[in-house]
């Protein structure tokens, strides 16, 4: 009985030696777990390091739900090669990206091995970075991407194919940076981009073609640049473009058929350019065009056949140039248009000559049974003869008028600043429609033109052929000849 007392003790000790030893390699097999074998991503969503240089706020934490994030770039020091980035594969659904730079040269490039891992990204914007450059390819070729925005990124260059083969792209802005040139290439393989915005850039030189591969684009904004010169070839391939935007840049002049690549065109915005000049020819081509506007320009004339192939048109807008008189037979296209039952016509902030050649205004604005035309012809205002010149003259008047007009896309109404409203005070402006008919004078050049190839008219006569605005009314010399005939 001794002996098997002994032989228990003995392997009791043995099995708690056994127990032992095993939880020591255990305890040391999990310390070396947890040492070696932490997880590979960091969840992009749930960034917990306070050291690190990105961080995201998502509509969702865990792993692989978030749809939209929301990411904030607070310093420098970040590379292409940086981890950060593959990152992003642990938020593979994100269909919304967005990156805000908060600190110069925190973001100098753009992040494309974050984009490759996303393979449902639809939209994607980066504002405040230091971008000088958009390499080829910069998105890598994504086949989902549908809208970019790039706004106030600092870009200069943009380079060959640096947008192409992205099938989906629909929209993309790269506003409020310092682009000087579009070259060609650049905008390659986007059968579905609609609509480009480049505005507010340092654009001077836009190469011929560089938008031929745009064949369905809506929609450009190119306003608040730079730019002197359009041709024809500068829109060689936008036949789908509905509205064109070129407010607020250097043109001087508009030549021959220079939008006649712009087939489908119905809105074109030139507002507030140094234009002088333009072409008879000019808008020919353009058939389908609803809308222009050419406020804030330096046109003294507008020719009666400027507008003859331009049969659609609803909407004129002349105000604040340096026009002395205008014709009923220029603006003809545009309030005798068949296919519309409202047009507009806006000519007030011009320097024009309180005489019979206005005449028209009075007949169309009583037959007129348009509301917004009515109004628009309500608001023009006329110098007299003794204000006409210096009027014409006072460039510093007029510049003052140009820069208080309002540049959205709202044509109707605009503000003055009270040192524009005295000096328009001082050159007794008298608005057209206060001044009795028969009392409008006609110019003395006139009058001896009229003179000279039939005989003296009156007065009266020679308003009633600036008065008659209707489709069939008789043309002034068929009139003059049945006077002579009558007398």
């Amino acid at each position: 009985m001794e002996q098997i007392t002994k032989y228990v003790i003995i392997i009791a000790s043995l099995m708690t030696a056994k127990l032992t030893v095993t939880e020591s390699k255990n305890d040391t097999k999990s310390k070396i777990d947890r040492r070696y074998y932490q997880p590979i991503f960091v969840n992009v969503c749930d960034i917990e390091d306070r050291r690190s240089k990105v961080h995201c706020y998502c509509d969702s934490n865990k792993p692989k739900m978030a749809t939209k994030a929301d990411c904030w770039v607070f310093s420098g020091g970040l590379t292409e090669e940086d981890p950060i980035w593959p990152n992003f594969s642990s938020q593979s659904e994100i269909e919304h990206l967005m990156f805000n730079v908060r600190s110069d040269d925190a973001l100098t490039f753009i992040p494309a091995k974050a984009i490759v891992r996303l393979d449902k990204l639809k939209h994607i914007s980066i504002q405040f970075g230091t971008i000088s450059r958009i390499p080829p390819y910069a998105f890598t070729n994504s086949s989902t991407i549908r809208q970019i925005v790039l706004k106030s990124n600092k870009i200069v260059n943009l380079e060959r194919h640096a947008f192409s083969q992205m099938m989906m792209l629909s929209n993309l802005s790269l506003d409020d940076n310092q682009i000087s040139e579009i070259r060609r290439d650049v905008f390659f393989g986007l059968p579905n981009l609609h609509i480009l915005h480049v505005s507010n850039n340092n654009l001077t030189l836009i190469h011929d073609g560089c938008f031929k591969h745009l064949n369905n684009l809506l929609e450009l904004k190119l306003d608040y640049n730079y730019i002197t010169v359009v041709t024809r070839e500068t829109f060689e391939g936008l036949e789908n473009l509905s509205r064109l935007n070129l407010r607020n840049n250097k043109l001087n002049m508009i030549g021959k058929l220079a939008f006649s690549e712009l087939w489908g065109l119905k809105e074109l915005i030139l507002d507030h350019n140094q234009i002088e000049y333009v072409s008879e020819r000019a808008f020919g081509g353009l058939t389908q065009l609803r809308k222009l506007t050419l406020a804030g320009n330096k046109l003294t004339g507008f020719y009666e056949d400027i507008l003859e192939d331009v049969r659609s048109l609803i909407m004129l807008d002349l105000r604040d140039n340096l026009l002395g008189t205008i014709s009923y037979e220029t603006i003809r296209p545009v309030v005798e248009n068949d296919k519309s039952t409202s047009t507009a016509v806006y000519l007030d902030g011009n320097p024009l000559s309180c005489d019979c050649r206005l005449s028209w205004i009075y007949v169309l604005r009583n037959e007129t049974k348009d509301n917004s035309l009515k109004y628009a012809l309500e608001k023009i205002s006329c110098f007299t003869d003794s204000t006409v010149e210096r009027r014409l003259n006072d460039q510093e008047d007029i510049e003052t008028s140009n820069e208080n007009v309002l540049t959205g896309d709202n044509y109707d109404y605009y503000d003055k600043n009270d040192d524009y409203v005295e000096k328009k005070a001082k050159t007794k402006a008298k608005k057209l429609i206060d001044i009795p008919l028969d009392t409008l004078p006609c110019p003395k050049e006139l009058m001896q033109t009229i003179e000279e190839s039939y005989g003296h008219p009156v007065q009266n006569e020679i308003r009633l052929k600036y008065s008659a605005v209707g489709r069939n009314a008789p043309s002034f010399i068929l009139y003059l000849m049945l006077v002579l005939l009558l007398f």
